[in-house]
C-alpha cells in the first residue's frame, strides 16, 4: 500500500555529490551540490542549480563558465566543509591543488579523480534557484581511473571511481556492487514479446 507524505519531497536518489568551481573575485571558489545532473550525450550537456545567493553563483554569472569536480570519498570531510562554509567567509581554494584546462575561469580539484569544465549555454532561475546548463569544453580523468580494453581506453568501474552519494535521510554512501549490463538486461522481454 503506497502512503502519501506529509511534505512535498523530491524523492530522487541517490543523489551525486560534486563540488562546482567557479572563478569569484579572481579566487577559485567550490561549492558542494548536489543538484546536478546529466541532459545529454551528443552534445555534452549538464546543470547544476544554486541558490540565487550562492558565492559561487557570482562567479559563474561573471565568466560564464563553471567546473563539476567529482570526489572521492576520500574527499569527504573537505566536500561537506565545502557546503557549510560560504566562499565569501572563507578561502575554500587552499583546501585543495587547484588547475585550470582549457577554461581559465573554471578552477579545477586535483584531488578529485573527475573534473568536467563546462561553458554555459544556457541560465535562468526558479523561485531562489540559479540554474546553469553547460556544455561540456573538456572532461579530464586521473590515469589510473582509466583501463584498456583491447586497443581502446574505459572509464573504471563506479566503485572504483568512489563517488560520493547523497540520500534525502541526511546521509553520505558510497557505491555497492555491480548488478547488471545496460541494453543488455532487458533483452530478453524483447525477446519474449
Amino acid at each position: 500500500m503506497k502512503i502519501k507524505l506529509e511534505k512535498r519531497i523530491p524523492l530522487i536518489y541517490p543523489i551525486p555529490i560534486i563540488l562546482a568551481g567557479a572563478l569569484v573575485n579572481g579566487r577559485p571558489n567550490y561549492a558542494t551540490l548536489g543538484d546536478v545532473g546529466l541532459m545529454g550525450i551528443n552534445p555534452p550537456l549538464v546543470y547544476v542549480s544554486l541558490h540565487v545567493n550562492h558565492h559561487t553563483t557570482q562567479g559563474i554569472l561573471e565568466h560564464n563558465t563553471y567546473s563539476i569536480n567529482i570526489p572521492a570519498t576520500n574527499l569527504l570531510a573537505k566536500t561537506d566543509y565545502c557546503g557549510l562554509v560560504s566562499g565569501s567567509d572563507a578561502d575554500k581554494s587552499q583546501l585543495f591543488t587547484n588547475f585550470y584546462g582549457e577554461l581559465e575561469t573554471a578552477p579545477m580539484i586535483e584531488e578529485c579523480p573527475v573534473n568536467i569544465e563546462c561553458k554555459v549555454v544556457k541560465e535562468f532561475s526558479i523561485q531562489q534557484r540559479q540554474i546553469f546548463v553547460g556544455e561540456v569544453v573538456a572532461t579530464h580523468i586521473n590515469e589510473d581511473m582509466l583501463e584498456k580494453e583491447g586497443e581502446k581506453q574505459k572509464i573504471a568501474a563506479l566503485p572504483q571511481l568512489d563517488p560520493i552519494l547523497y540520500a534525502l535521510d541526511n546521509s553520505y554512501y558510497s557505491i555497492g556492487d555491480k548488478i547488471g549490463t545496460g541494453y543488455e538486461e532487458g533483452q530478453s522481454l524483447i525477446e519474449e514479446n
